[in-house]
């Protein structure tokens, strides 16, 4: 890191080469669900309906951007597919579950296996842009810091004008 990320009030993403872990429900995909709403299936069906926080979009454009996310594997082409076709973005890698468990677990799993051996181990290197509070937990055990997405956007995009 630069340093940059160390100044006082300092957005995380503000000259410095952070790289931006993205949660995708809830945080990425703009209509999620409401918790306890009825399933679409086939979940395909879901895919094909979802839109996406424009204004993250709009930040994450030019910044090193990690999708990680529940999601079953079967679902990474659609999915891509879905945010390339509404937003003209990608994250320039995606990381969909392998395994069945709960989110936070599925995340870490990602985390150790994939995103670590490849960018390094530096919690400081990494911010979280996500939605369960659990997964914010486990985030900060390896030192990433975190934000739910609405918070994010008061805290970080809002207040320095950064979209």
């Amino acid at each position: 890191m630069n340093g940059a990320n160390s100044r006082k009030g300092q957005s995380p993403f503000y000259g410095s080469d952070t790289i931006a872990l993205v949660d995708l429900n809830y945080t990425l995909v703009e209509n999620s669900p409401k918790w306890g709403a009825p399933k679409i299936y086939p979940f395909i069906r879901q895919i094909e309906q979802e839109t996406y926080r424009q204004w993250l979009v709009d930040f994450l454009r030019d910044k090193y951007a990690i999708l990680i996310t529940a999601r079953p594997q079967k679902y990474r082409e659609a999915t891509l597919e879905r945010i390339k076709l509404l937003t003209d973005w990608q994250p320039q890698e995606a990381y969909f579950a392998e395994i069945s468990a709960p989110p936070p677990e599925i995340k870490e799993h990602l985390l150790l296996n994939y995103i670590f051996p490849k960018h390094g181990r530096n919690g400081e290197d990494y911010f979280g842009i996500e939605s369960n509070p659990k997964t914010r937990a486990m985030y900060l055990r390896y030192g990433i810091k975190s934000l739910r997405a609405e918070d994010f956007k008061k805290q970080t995009v809002d207040k320095f004008g950064l979209t």
